[in-house]
């Protein structure tokens, strides 16, 4: 480089520090024009560029000086940088990462790495360069602030929080570390913690409209309206333009009751933009979440009177309407959204839904074909029609399969990655790494089969990592988090981010225990971000996907010669899964029949959405042959008058009187196994037997007849069975369903007799050993991880 051209650029970056980015330029214009290869002069030139917002100018002068001096850190990474911003974010990593290559300690460099991977959508990456920083550089207490979002990102809150800790630690007057934690521990709804956040924030910025909103949010979880509403009156004195602050303060001056001041709140909200009636709608929305039905109704309601024209707050309705049971009033709001929009996807399959619920799965199958016809790659209608075909006698395994393998094709199958794990280790003997993913360790029957057994999986031999969908918490999420090595929290990521965790996690057998199932994460899946992966208990049935290897099933030989699933059937030692911490309410002694004024009683507490045709049909041939008897049903929204209508039809078409049966509700869960006390003899349904409820009645001394089908889902009440010693309520043919259960009603001493000592039949069998079904789960992930290496190698 020229003398001459060398003083150009010290001149020039003086004024760009400075910033005078005229004067530097025309200072870098003249280094260049002097010597074309001063590559100084160029990489002035794009920080001008830059400087005075011209990034595609910029590139083409950080391309060339980049050209010139290839192995200059300091190019690549600005380079990276600005095509990072330019939506190219694989090359914007390229450059970085070649950078980092130059420069391995750089903290600039390594910074940028970290950004460039979380544009990239890779939380991973970004996480471990700002491990990296903060380990072996001089970290501020910025870099500890990216590392806690990082770690968020990849759904390490415990981490995250301990690295906004760190940043505050290192300079207590960093608002942006103590507003990122504030919010994270509000998501946790940890209060008292994001209270003391908000203590230092308003010691250090108390201008800021963002503190006073993150205020406002605070005192909304605590459900002070008021408090809340002073709050976001201040921050929007701070930014009065703010629409989405705005919309805030009118919800929750709502929800305070003043109503004056919702009115001017709802009235400059409407001036801003944003109608009266999307604003009740978001109150509805709320309180759903919240569980909170009646009232989400209310504001549901009042928004669909201000604008009949809301489908999105109809179509929440409808949702209301049908939780709460009230199906007649379901059907009319779908009605009339169909009427308005007959290609309304979300309230066909709604409606798809509701039916289902109801046992009409003729219905509901139109529902989600019409559904598909306008949305072929509508994964929600692929998800609810095959739990239809599950449930219904009309459909065998054959159709089953049919919709599975559709929904894999036009869902998941375009996401598969064709990766070799060529990283990983191929011991076949060494630790693995388990990795759990479910929205459901919280009060959930899945919990209930799984937290049993967490902490009795030999660490030595496994390391065990949950990946958690749902920001819900309870005390069985609390007690999952202490069985387990790692716990990541995923529900804010998306399933390319998900998808690159677990891959980054290194897990080499991975659980899905939700299959299609709410809150499941089978995009992320489809992915196959593990060697292996198995689907287990939230759905029983098959995936369809390509990319699960395994489903696990109970021993049983129609179940373990598959050709009822696309995956290859896995039996575990004993039976399907194990529960412990079940309820312990008294069983009542003797038959229930024998009390004064009883009928002998069947019943089926499984929600009737398992009632079948096919049952129906046969139950109604058992009531006709044991005459004085009653069955008991349970529906959602068994007191409305329509639903308890149709269900009495259904049993009318084969001769029994209304007063045969006796319908009821969702109900509390101890008055739920109470009910018990009433039952003399339980029928399973089919071809969807039941699962946690059979584990139910056995404990509450209940026997129950089973007519087990041809896959994993009419199967599950026959292996409960079994393990108590109840082989001979194992029917063979639909009429021996029948004659067992009219026989059983007839004969009180044998009854008797399959009903004593239940519970404590049931306490020493496997069904309740936690520690033997770990040993099982053990040798079945040993088992296949050896295939996995050994077809690996062929």
């Amino acid at each position: 480089m020229s003398e001459k051209a060398r003083r150009r650029i010290d001149k020039g970056k003086k004024a760009l520090a400075q910033k005078d980015f005229a004067a530097a330029g025309a200072l870098f214009e003249e280094a260049v024009t002097l010597d074309k290869e001063a590559h100084a002069g160029w990489f002035g030139l794009g920080e001008v560029a830059l400087a005075i917002g011209q990034p595609d100018t910029a590139a083409q002068f950080l391309e060339e000086a980049a050209r010139l001096k290839p192995d200059m850190p300091r190019y690549l990474q600005r380079l990276g940088e600005v095509y990072g911003r330019d939506n190219r974010p694989e090359e914007g990593v390229r450059l970085i990462e070649a950078a980092r290559r130059k420069a391995p300690r750089d903290t600039g460099v390594l910074a940028s790495l970290s950004g460039a991977y979380v544009a990239a959508g890779d939380w991973p990456k970004a996480y471990e360069v700002l491990q990296e920083l903060v380990r072996h550089s001089h970290p501020k207490a910025a870099h500890f602030c990216l590392l806690g979002l990082a770690a968020q990102g990849v759904g390490k809150m415990d981490a995250a929080v301990a690295a906004f800790r760190r940043a505050t630690r290192m300079d207590p007057n960093y608002p942006d570390a103590w507003n990122a934690l504030g919010h994270l521990h509000l998501s946790k709804n940890r209060l008292p913690e994001a209270e003391e956040c908000l203590e230092h924030l308003f010691a250090l910025a108390p201008q800021q409209a963002s503190i006073f909103q993150l205020a406002g949010e605070l005192e909304v979880a605590r459900a002070n309206w008021g408090e809340a509403a002073r709050f976001f009156h201040v921050a929007l004195e701070k930014e009065p333009n703010s629409r989405s602050l705005q919309a805030r303060l009118a919800l929750v001056l709502t929800l305070s009751g003043d109503a004056l001041g919702a009115v001017d709140a709802m009235t400059r909200a409407n001036e801003m933009g944003i109608p009266e009636d999307w604003i009740l709608e978001q109150l509805g929305y709320l309180f759903v979440k919240r569980y909170d039905l009646d009232t989400a109704q209310k504001n549901l309601e009042m928004s669909v009177e201000r604008n009949p024209d809301n489908l999105s707050a109809l179509n929440t309705l409808f949702v209301v309407y049908s939780k709460q049971g009230k199906s007649a009033l379901a059907r009319e709001t779908a009605e009339t959204i169909l009427q308005k929009d007959p290609e309304h996807i979300s309230t066909l399959i709604n409606m798809g839904g509701l039916c289902s619920d109801q046992a009409r799965d003729r219905e509901a199958i139109d529902y989600y074909r019409r559904a598909l016809e306008l949305a072929p790659e509508s994964e929600t209608a692929y998800s609810n029609y095959l739990w239809t075909v599950i449930h219904s006698s009309e459909h065998g395994s054959d159709e089953i399969l049919q919709v599975a393998r559709a929904y894999d094709e036009h869902i998941c199958r375009k996401h598969l990655r064709h990766d070799d794990f060529a990283d990983r280790d191929r011991d076949p003997e060494r630790r693995l790494k388990i990795g759990w993913l479910t929205s459901d360790m919280r009060q959930h029957p899945v919990a209930a089969f799984v937290i049993p057994f967490l902490r009795f999986l030999d660490r030595q031999k496994l390391e065990t990592t949950i990946y958690h969908n749902t920001a819900l918490e309870d005390d069985n999420t609390r007690l999952a988090k202490m069985s387990v090595g790692k716990w990541r929290e995923v529900q804010a990521i998306g399933d390319d981010a998900l998808a690159n965790l677990i891959r980054a996690d290194g897990i080499d057998i991975l659980v899905d225990l939700n299959g299609n199932t709410e809150g499941h994460r089978l995009l992320a899946v489809a992915r196959k971000p593990a060697p292996v992966q198995v689907t287990w208990l939230g759905f029983p049935g098959t995936s369809g996907m390509s990319s699960m290897d395994y489903i696990f099933v109970p021993p049983d030989p129609v179940l373990e010669k598959g050709g009822w699933c696309t995956e290859t059937p896995w039996p575990l030692a004993d039976c399907y899964g194990v529960r412990t911490n079940i309820p312990n309410p008294p069983i009542q002694p003797g038959l229930p029949c024998e009390r004064p004024g009883r009928p002998f009683t069947f019943a089926c507490l499984n929600n009737f959405r398992k009632v079948s045709q096919r049952a129906i049909r046969l139950w109604s041939e058992i009531l006709t042959r044991a005459q004085e008897t009653r069955l008991i049903l349970v529906a959602r929204g068994g007191q409305d008058e329509t639903l308890r209508a149709y269900i009495e039809s259904q049993f009318a078409r084969y001769g029994i009187t209304p007063e045969r049966l006796d319908i009821r509700g969702i109900v509390p869960m101890r008055a739920y196994f109470e009910s018990y006390n009433e039952v003399d003899l339980g029928l399973d349904p089919f071809p969807f037997n039941g699962g946690t409820t059979g584990y139910d009645s056995i404990w509450m001394g209940v026997p129950f007849v089973t007519w087990p089908g041809d896959a994993l889902v009419s199967r599950m009440g026959r292996i409960i069975l079994k393990n108590v010693g109840l082989d001979e309520l194992i029917a063979e043919t639909p009429e021996a369903y029948v004659d067992i259960a009219v026989a059983l009603s007839k004969d009180r001493p044998r009854l008797r007799a399959l009903r004593a000592n239940l519970r404590e039949r049931m306490q020493t069998s496997p069904l309740m050993d936690a520690p033997r079904m770990a040993r099982s789960l053990e040798e079945a992930f040993r088992g296949m991880w050896r295939r996995w290496v050994s077809a690996d190698k062929k």
